[in-house]
């Protein structure tokens, strides 16, 4: 997971990040403390009434999570042996909208759902 986001998610936000920012819009990249299990990018725009105030415009987070195949019913009789399966959700501030296994997202596919995304709240 940690590999993920270091050479993956991070250089998206990066990169996104810039290219917000030419538009006039701030871009902030919020990283949980261990760096591993979540990150956002939260994007501002300026207030109509004063052009020093920005007001968020936009949130966007992938966060991991590590499950376990559901073979079994119950959560006490699960093997704890077996290999986790690491996922990533794509949240908003509206909720979550997607849900990925961790192989299968890459760094195309990430731009793609934030600029999806980011249109269609813009054009709300």
């Amino acid at each position: 997971m940690r590999d993920f986001f270091k050479h993956v998610v991070f250089p998206v936000y990066d990169d996104l990040k810039k290219e917000i920012e030419k538009y006039g819009r701030k871009a902030v990249i919020d990283v949980d403390d261990t760096g591993l299990i979540s990150a956002s990018l939260t994007v501002y725009a300026p207030a109509d009434n004063t052009s020093d105030e920005m007001i968020e415009e936009f949130y966007f987070e992938i966060r991991g999570r590590a499950y376990q195949k559901g073979e079994f019913a119950f959560p006490v009789h699960a093997d704890e042996d077996q290999p986790r399966i690491p996922k990533v959700e794509i949240i908003l501030r509206s909720g979550s909208i997607s849900e990925y296994d961790i192989n299968d997202l890459s760094r195309d596919d990430i731009i793609e759902c934030f600029v999806n995304e980011y249109s269609k709240w813009i054009n709300y």
